[in-house]
């Protein structure tokens, strides 16, 4: 009850508005069928003026001919009615506000009716409207649905197309005969997709018509199986000015990829200033080129859109719901006139503007020649357009009448009138049979509704061909169906279309064009692309637009659509890859093989023991395994030649490498050690079987990696992934990290053989296998970092591998043996052990390079002296060589000797001899230090010289015997020295000294004598009496100086005692003394040290020496050797001889004791004379040199390897 009064104040109120308001227009007129039930309906009777609400000229085929339509169709339908229908007809000249006020005058009569019932003796006989129809605008429908479900009264649209009207809960009261515009979207769509227009702009009205419009068509397009895209949109506002349009124009045409069609969803009314926008930019400055035009059923077929526009409007497309003409209302409404159609209030006005003439003229009109009075004979038959919607109207009554008439059979039954639920206006009810109703019109088309309210979908694509003189220029060219509930499409292009450009060639509107085969497309903006073009072994997805790799062993297609299956290669080993591989291999192996029978053949030849022959026999055994396993490599891929490929090659190059790298290390720690100047051990592990042993130690830990990688990846045959262009490659399927990480050990062995090469690069020519294995290793690094770049970008993995393992094997085969080869096969006379050991000086690594140097420029700095002295050296030795008497005692030649026959030299001259001597002293003193290093070397020869002597033949030993030449103070030291070096080698052996005639380069062989020394070697006086000797002539020289000598700070110390003590204590008892002292004291204690060391090797030895064979031949083959190197000595004695004799004056002692005519005042009768054309005196002042240093190499003077005790007495004998 409180519900009932609320509304009836609310519509008293809004009924004082609309009286107001209908009152002020003169146009509030209505057109009435009086029944016993009425039903209201709104048509755009006037236009609306543009840019105002409000209403304009008469609107004919909007307006009066639905109003005419309406009547008559009610009148037809009462003949049939059980009951009296009466229609209300309002104006609402296209606009909300007055369809609103319109609509509020019809429940301003429904209110007035209640009222009335209310009141005791109101006669009023106003219906109340139990629904409505229209208005045709779908915001004007809206507006009037809000508020006629305040009041649950049903409005029925035959027009408003708006997708929002479908939504029931906001719009309970409504359904409509026409379809919803997500229909008229799908039928654009499918416009679109039939033409391939895929890149489109969207213009849209303001207003529910066009934004839902643009919403539903978006929603579509935007679809993933839609390929149309909108490249530009713009609303349009109702109102807009024509500038306005001009400028939506303008701007869709500066766009950077220009769409050619526009779907515009307006009403009539903005189409119509679109054409006019266009026709102004096209005709004016900027020529702008024509669009291709598709609009919504808001222009459909009406022709006052295009009116004097027809030429922009061509070739255009337009939908129009389909609504055929109604059959027999032209006659009908061109019988029309205003004397016998006086339901209609409008259609006087509208006879007056239609044929521009007034029925009734004013005075002051009369006269006025412009003014034409209306004679009544005019026709509308001329130019008679009919509307396309009066169909719709006709079935919106239509529906009404027949919800009506069922609601009236099921509720009013036995009634011949109206029951009292008829008269009650219930509005909820009559919806319901509103909403079942179902016929089919006079086309037999079928009319029903979804429970939205909606109708199906039927619509008519329209081509505008431009033609005035005919009187449809619209072509219908197709049609569009859809069926909501089944969800049935279908677009039936029937005819020929024009197009914008007057032809019927299709215009293209794509930004970009369609893909090739095989390319895919990627965006760059909204509906553009750029093609990209996929991969050999992909094709493209059209569902997802992107390359797809075809699956291991398929190959595309060739329309790159899909894949098929590709049929599997088998290796061939015709190909010219394969038959260079095999060769390789085959021949490396026939090469390994035939060096390996060469070595066992020459087994027992100085350079196939110079190789350490198991070390290059293990190497050769690698290398054949390096070869062989390119037979499992280029053989068809399995489980066994995958295992076979995976395992033995890792394990071949360690073989290799660890025996190169056992090998290296060895000569390097001998090296190391030969630099020592006093050896307290000697070093480990240089047997061969302790690197034989070492080298299978380094292969295991290769053994240990390799298993490990076995057991996480264990290979297997597999087709190659992404293999080149349709090819399907068997290969081992094996991961690179698997593949890589063992040969990672053996790049470890290469680098340390490298290393080990580099340092030992230079050592002498028994050691160049050292350089050979430096120039293997650098040739397999730069292999192997190839073998790494080729392995990671190649398919043919088995092949390169093949060619990379025998090339490796091939540098170490070449390097390695063929330079023995070479010497054992072509020159075996060089197959001998004098070539195989230390005879020449080993420059880089102990500087003697220096040491030539310094020599060589003292030599130039003397040679200018050279001629002066000559003349005055051979008078002065013709002149000794007259007058002496005395031989001075050597070890097997007798040297004449001057005994000093000159007793009458006085005391100045002996002086004089003394200061030369000492100068010559100090000369040569600097050229000895240069030599330090090759006494250094000394002790390391020694080492090697004793460990070699077991094992090796008496031509390891390179014994030395006496020259003829060398004076009596070397007989004891050099005779001591080779019974050393006999008792040690032999042990039954000795060699006596053998007199040697001088400058004779040739020596008969001597038959040896087999005996054992008795005792031990006697020890060497040389030393000590040289050194006694120049302490005497060094003390005559110092007294003269001086005055005076400094004491002795050792004579409380043996030899022994001296030998031991350290070098800072030494140091400290030094502290003062004189320079030369300390020099001598120095090299005494380094010389006793020595001496110490070499006697207790020798000690150990003769311990542990061996019975050898003491064959005639032996010892035969130990006098030609022994021959052999004295020879070698008196060449260089020979050459050294010319330098001593130009360039010093040597001090020699007398040998016997002064006599009576001698200068009382000396103490020591000295001589001083030029040297002779003999090596006595040469050797004499040497002699003093070296016995004060350590002992020296001799390999530095062309001798071999000799013990500590003999190396004073030979570097003596030889400088």
């Amino acid at each position: 009850m409180l519900y009932s009064h609320v509304t009836l104040l609310m519509l008293r109120v809004v009924d004082v508005v609309a009286k107001t308001t209908v009152q002020q227009s003169a146009r509030m007129l209505v057109a009435e069928i009086h029944g016993e039930i009425q039903i209201g309906a709104l048509f755009p009777i006037h236009r609306q003026i543009a840019g105002s609400e409000s209403c304009g000229e008469i609107w004919e085929q909007y307006g009066i001919q639905r109003s005419e339509i309406a009547m008559h169709t009610v009148n037809k339908l009462n003949e049939e009615l059980p009951f009296k229908l009466g229609l209300s007809i309002r104006d609402s000249c296209w606009t909300e506000r007055i369809a609103m006020e319109q609509t509020i005058a019809f429940l301003r009569e429904g209110v007035a009716q209640c009222s009335c019932c209310q009141t005791p003796g109101c006669n009023k006989k106003s219906v109340p409207v139990v629904a409505v129809i229209g208005p045709g605008k779908s915001s004007s429908t809206i507006a009037v649905q809000n508020l006629l479900q305040v009041f649950r009264i049903p409005q029925v649209g035959y027009s408003a197309t708006t997708p929002d009207l479908s939504d029931k809960e906001q719009f309970g009261y409504f359904l409509r005969v026409v379809p919803s515009d997500v229909f008229q979207a799908q039928a654009i769509n499918r416009l679109l997709h039939h033409y391939n227009w895929t890149y489109v702009a969207v213009l849209y009205s303001a207003g529910n018509y066009g934004e839902k419009g643009f919403e539903s068509l978006e929603r579509l397009i935007a679809h993933r199986s839609s390929s149309v895209c909108i490249a530009y949109s713009e609303k349009i506002k109702t109102l807009a000015s024509d500038n306005e349009y001009r400028q939506v124009l303008t701007r869709l045409d500066s766009q950077n990829s220009r769409p050619q069609v526009v779907v515009c969803f307006c009403e009539g009314a903005s189409m119509r200033q679109f054409f006019k926008a266009q026709k102004h930019l096209a005709d004016g400055k900027m020529q702008m080129k024509r669009f291709q035009w598709i609009g919504s059923d808001g222009w459909a077929d009406r022709n006052d859109v295009v009116e004097d526009l027809e030429e922009e409007a061509e070739g255009s497309f337009s939908i129009r719901i389909h609504a055929p003409k109604i059959p027999g209302f032209r006659q009908y409404y061109t019988a029309l006139h205003p004397e016998n159609n006086t339901m209609n209030p409008w259609f006087r006005e509208f006879w007056q503007q239609k044929f521009n003439c007034q029925f009734a003229v004013s005075k002051e009109d009369k006269n006025n020649e412009n003014i034409r009075i209306c004679s009544g004979d005019e026709n509308l038959d001329e130019q008679y357009k009919e509307d396309p919607k009066l169909s719709q109207v006709i079935n919106s009554i239509t529906v009404v009448a027949l919800g009506l008439k069922a609601m009236y059979q099921d509720r009013c039954r036995d009634n011949s009138t109206l029951c009292t639920e008829m008269l009650s206006r219930n509005g909820t009810l009559l919806y319901e049979y509103l909403l079942n109703v179902t016929y089919s019109d006079q086309f037999k088309q079928p009319v029903y509704f979804d429970r939205n309210g909606d109708p199906p979908a039927w619509y008519d694509i329209l081509n505008y061909i431009g033609t005035k003189d005919l009187d449809n220029p619209y072509n219908e060219v197709g049609s569009f169906k859809s069926i909501n509930d089944y969800g049935v499409e279908e677009l039936d292009m029937t005819a020929r279309s024009m197009f914008f450009d007057k032809t019927e060639i299709l215009p293209e509107s794509v930004c970009s064009r369609p893909c090739g085969i095989g390319q895919r497309q990627r965006e760059t903006m909204a509906c553009c692309w750029i093609c990209e073009s996929c991969l050999d072994m992909q094709f493209v997805n059209k569902t997802t637009n992107q390359c797809m790799n075809c699956s291991l062993g398929s190959w595309p297609n060739a329309n790159r659509t899909g894949c098929e299956d590709i049929i599997p290669e088998v290796v061939s080993w015709t190909s010219f890859g394969h038959i260079l591989a095999l060769v390789l291999a085959v021949t490396g192996i026939i090469t390994s093989l035939a060096t390996l029978a060469v070595f066992l053949r020459h087994n027992s030849t100085p350079v196939v023991k110079s190789t350490t022959r198991e070390l290059s026999y293990i190497i050769l055994s690698g290398l054949v395994a390096c070869y062989a396993v390119s037979f499992a490599l280029l053989a068809t891929p399995s489980s066994s030649s995958c295992f076979i490929t995976r395992v033995i090659p890792p394990i071949a190059f360690a073989v290799v490498y660890s025996a190169l790298l056992t090998k290296t290390n060895r000569i390097a720690r001998i090296l190391a050690g030969s630099k020592k100047r006093i050896l307290t051990k000697k070093p480990r592990f240089l047997t061969t079987f302790s690197q034989v042993v070492i080298t299978w130690i380094l292969v295991a830990v290769q053994c240990v990696i390799v298993g490990v990688g076995l057991m996480r990846d264990w290979p297997d045959a597999t087709y190659a992934k992404y293999a080149l262009p349709r090819k399907l490659i068997l290969e081992c399927d094996t991961e690179t990290k698997s593949f890589l990480i063992p040969f990672f050990w053996d790049f470890f062995l290469i680098s340390l053989c490298t290393l080990y090469a580099f340092k030992t690069r230079n050592l002498p020519e028994n050691f160049n296998e050292a350089k050979f294995i430096g120039f293997t290793m650098y040739c397999t690094v730069v292999v192997w970092i190839a073998f790494l770049v080729l392995h990671m970008g190649t398919t043919h993995k088995a092949l390169v591998m093949s060619f990379s393992y025998s090339l490796s094997a091939s540098v170490a085969l070449a390097l390695l043996f063929f330079p023995k080869l070479y010497i054992i096969l072509m020159h075996p006379e060089k197959n001998i052990r004098a070539s195989y050991t230390t005879t020449k000086l080993i420059r880089c690594h102990f500087g003697n390079s220096q040491a030539a140097y310094d020599s060589t420029s003292k030599q130039q700095h003397l040679g200018s002296k050279t001629t002066a002295r000559t003349s005055v050296q051979s008078g002065s030795a013709s002149k000794s060589s007259s007058m002496g008497g005395g031989v001075t005692r050597t070890a097997s030649v007798h040297v004449p000797v001057s005994r000093g026959s000159t007793h009458s030299t006085d005391a100045s001259t002996q002086t004089e001899a003394a200061s030369k001597f000492s100068r010559s002293f100090s000369i040569v003193g600097r050229k000895k230090q240069g030599l330090d290093d090759d006494v250094q070397q000394l002790v390391d020869a020694c080492r090697r010289y004793q460990d070699e002597k077991i094992n090796s033949s008496a031509a390891n030993l390179l014994l030395e015997e006496a020259e003829d030449e060398v004076g009596a103070l070397l007989a004891d030291s050099i005779e001591n020295s080779m019974r050393t070096v006999l008792s040690t080698v032999a042990g039954k052996a000795v060699v006596p000294l053998v007199p040697i005639v001088p400058m004779v380069p040739v020596l008969p062989v001597v038959p040896a004598v087999v005996s054992i020394p008795t005792a031990p070697p006697q020890e060497d006086n040389f030393e000590q009496l040289l050194r006694s000797r120049v302490s005497s002539a060094g003390s005559v020289s110092s007294s003269r100086e001086s005055g005076s000598s400094s004491p002795n700070p050792f004579d409380h110390l043996s030899d022994e005692e001296l030998a031991h003590i350290t070098v800072r204590q030494l140091n400290q008892k030094l502290m003062g003394q004189d320079r030369n002292v300390v020099l001598q004291w120095k090299q005494k204690r380094r010389t006793l040290k020595n001496r110490g060391y070499a006697l207790n090797c020798r000690a150990r030895r003769v311990q542990n020496q061996m019975q050898l064979e003491t064959d005639n031949l032996m010892l035969r083959n130990q006098i030609k050797v022994l021959r052999e190197s004295l020879n070698e000595a008196h060449m260089r004695l020979h050459y050294y001889e010319p330098v001593f004799y130009q360039n010093y004056q040597v001090v020699v002692p007398n040998s016997e004791p002064p006599s009576t005519t001698t200068a009382p005042s000396a103490s020591v009768s000295v001589a001083t004379h030029q040297i002779p054309t003999d090596s006595t005196t040469v050797t004499t002042a040497l002699s003093f040199i070296y016995s004060r240093s350590h002992p020296i190499t001799a390999s530095s003077k062309g001798l071999s390897l000799v013990p500590a005790s003999t190396a004073v007495a030979a570097v003596t004998l030889i400088s």
